[in-house]
């Protein structure tokens, strides 16, 4: 190929380039007003928003752990939108899995689709007692471990008999799992044939002093911050070996959290009344 068609070759690149600059140039500044500008160098774009006065529109996240500031906030700011355009659907959607919720301040709609990226985001945090509750539940804890843990925790907790019929003081009930006692009797037995042989072994294990241990324990606390107290309630079950062992486990827990998780969403419908907000049990992404 001769140098006269290369050159001809490169420059009729190098044109298509402009002219392809030239005509995204002129859409993004029917876009964006002159702030973003396109370089010919590949063709890239540039954002010059960094270097304006003001921003070209307003957007940012919000993020809090308090349901009120949460509800304070999307209600000023959906306020202020209102201001320049009647609003009708402000979408919060609610996790009740997370416990989180999400508000979309410029989501827009079918018609008129906005960006998404002006957001407030709410995370619930778990109480300091909530959170012991949750890492005890499914444990088994040796006599002094769980007396030691229902003397901290006293202030949050009652004991219940068997049946549930019947209080017990904590000073007691700590003073029963800590004499508890383990007695083993055991029989063996053997018998040999030709073909076969058979062993076995009979052990009676009895816990002493067992009628005196609480069957239950109901556990009082906030569980997360910004929800009401709530009882939550504790199987105590003894298990009998060479030292005895209490496993404990929360009575119903995914029904309890399903509750706090419709607590959550009733707090936020009621906190949002009368506002653009509509309240949304989900999640979305504003792809």
């Amino acid at each position: 190929m001769s140098s006269d068609v290369m050159q001809d070759n490169s420059a009729l690149h190098e044109y298509t380039k402009i002219v392809q600059c030239e005509q995204i140039q002129e859409l993004l500044n029917a876009q964006a007003d002159g702030s973003v500008v396109a370089i010919p160098e590949g063709v890239k774009i540039a954002d010059l928003e960094q270097y304006l006065e003001q921003r070209r529109r307003y957007r940012g996240s919000m993020a809090t752990k308090l349901i009120a500031e949460f509800v304070e906030f999307a209600t000023a700011t959906t306020e202020q939108y209102s201001q320049e355009k009647q609003l009708d659907n402000v979408p919060c959607f609610v996790n009740a899995e997370e416990m989180t919720a999400k508000v979309f301040f410029n989501l827009g709609d079918i018609v008129e689709p906005g960006h998404g990226d002006h957001t407030a985001k709410l995370e619930l945090q778990q109480t300091e007692a909530f959170r012991e509750l949750l890492q005890i539940n499914g444990k088994q804890l040796d006599q002094k471990t769980l007396a030691e843990w229902m003397e901290d925790w006293r202030d949050h907790l009652e004991a219940l008999s068997e049946d549930g019929s019947v209080i017990i003081p904590i000073g007691p009930a700590v003073s029963s799992i800590r004499k508890i006692t383990i007695g083993t009797n055991a029989e063996a037995t053997s018998e040999t044939q030709t073909f076969s042989q058979r062993k076995s072994a009979m052990a009676e294990v009895e816990a002493k002093n067992r009628d005196n241990l609480p069957g239950f324990l109901k556990f009082d606390c906030e569980p997360y911050h910004g929800l009401t107290e709530r009882p939550f309630t504790l199987r105590l079950s003894l298990i009998t070996g060479e030292t005895p062992k209490i496993a404990l486990r929360i009575v119903r827990l995914e029904t309890q959290q399903e509750e706090m998780a419709k607590e959550l969403e009733e707090k936020l419908r009621t906190g949002f009344e009368d506002t653009p907000v509509k309240t949304y049990v989900g999640m979305f992404d504003p792809k």
